[in-house]
């Protein structure tokens, strides 16, 4: 009777301690699920759960914010038709079919738009939600409003073409002095040998030569207006760094370096903007101009890839180089090693962003007192 009544004490025991571990247990799990419900629901970004049929099943505030949706105007209703526009909605449907598959997407740039209709610049992190069949039963999804970041960054790419703009204004006129005052006299000699058509027709070639270069500083001026939004077609990249170079040589910012250059001989077409590209090689093309101060020699090189998915160019001076404890900060807005006057900061973070446009590569060499070499890499077309 003794043994009977210390085994159902003991069971007791037992019993109790497992009552109370749960309730322990329980108590954790609903403060754990208090925590992440608060962390998701009070989340800057958008966080939104939708189940196999596309439909919104979950809404924080985030996304309140972001698409100006509340969350009982959304709940059963189709994502991409809610927040997707126009060309926009083959593309959210495509990424939908995808993550349903059991795809995941991190980090995708995209547009999505709010209830009004006003645009937002979002990146997308998308993830399936698998059941113990292996099967997806959910997508949880996250948009960050990346939108004043676009508008700064394009802040950021006018402001550079301001500041490359008065390197070659100040470099450009003196050039463009010369010019007029070249093409005064040469209309004067004109005048003075009407009557003698071989001094007319070698004035007039002087004079035609003359205007040509002067409607090229024109074209190079103009280029610096041009949109920032990537606008891909086929494109002779290598037509285009020698059209950039012998504009500087002209303007006077390369007029005393020795240029090399080294292309292929067959000419290679990429997907590309001009107008960025042309951007991107005046800005290192001057860079380099800048290192090398009075003289030095300024290499061009082109090349295919081994795969031949990419034109590789490479652009190298013989300036002072780059010290390697500033080399991971020279793509950083801002930061500049040049002299008061000479440079914003800004040209290699945007150099470094329109090749991002591109999908395509951007690698540097450099050596203190022997020069840097800075190569990018375009997808070819077709």
């Amino acid at each position: 009777m003794r043994k009977a009544s210390e085994y159902a004490s003991k069971v007791k025991n037992i019993s109790e301690t497992l009552e109370q571990l749960v309730l322990d247990m329980t108590k954790d799990l609903r403060e754990s699920e208090q925590k992440f419900r608060s962390i998701v629901e009070y989340a800057a970004d958008a966080i939104i759960t939708v189940g196999p049929d596309t439909r919104v099943t979950s809404w924080n505030q985030g996304a309140a914010n972001i698409f100006d949706y509340r969350e009982d105007e959304v709940i059963g209703l189709e994502i991409d038709d809610l927040i997707a526009r126009g060309g926009a909605i083959d593309e959210a449907q495509n990424l939908s079919k995808q993550v349903l598959k059991g795809e995941s997407i991190r980090s995708l740039e995209a547009t999505r738009y709010s209830k009004s209709g006003h645009e937002r610049s979002v990146l997308l992190s998308a993830a399936p939600i698998f059941n113990e069949k292996n099967e997806v039963e959910a997508v949880s999804l996250i948009y960050k409003d990346i939108s004043e970041l676009k508008r700064a960054h394009l802040q950021l790419v006018q402001t550079e073409k301001q500041a490359t703009l008065g390197v070659i204004a100040g470099s450009i006129g003196h050039e463009l002095n010369n010019l007029v005052g070249g093409l005064l006299l040469q209309a004067r000699l004109l005048q003075r040998y009407y009557d003698n058509p071989e001094r007319v027709k070698e004035v007039n070639e002087l004079f035609l030569s003359s205007l040509e270069k002067v409607a090229l500083h024109s074209k190079n001026l103009l280029s610096l207006s041009s949109p920032s939004t990537p606008s891909l077609e086929a494109l002779d990249l290598e037509a285009v760094l020698e059209e950039t170079t012998d504009t500087l040589i002209l303007s006077g910012v390369l007029k005393h370096y020795r240029i090399v250059r080294d292309l292929c001989e067959e000419r290679v077409y990429v997907q590309g903007d001009r107008h960025l590209l042309e951007q991107v090689i005046r800005n290192l093309e001057i860079n380099s101009a800048h290192a090398m101060g009075d003289g030095g020699t300024l290499t061009l090189r082109s090349r295919l890839s081994e795969d031949k998915k990419r034109l590789i160019i490479s652009i190298s001076d013989t300036g002072n180089g780059i010290a390697p404890e500033i080399r991971d900060r020279i793509f950083e807005p801002f930061f500049t090693t040049k002299s008061e006057g000479q440079g914003t900061g800004l040209g290699l973070p945007i150099v470094k962003k329109i090749i991002e446009q591109h999908r395509g590569t951007l690698e540097l060499e450099s050596e203190v007192g022997k020069g840097t070499t800075i190569e990018i890499g375009i997808p070819t077309a077709g």
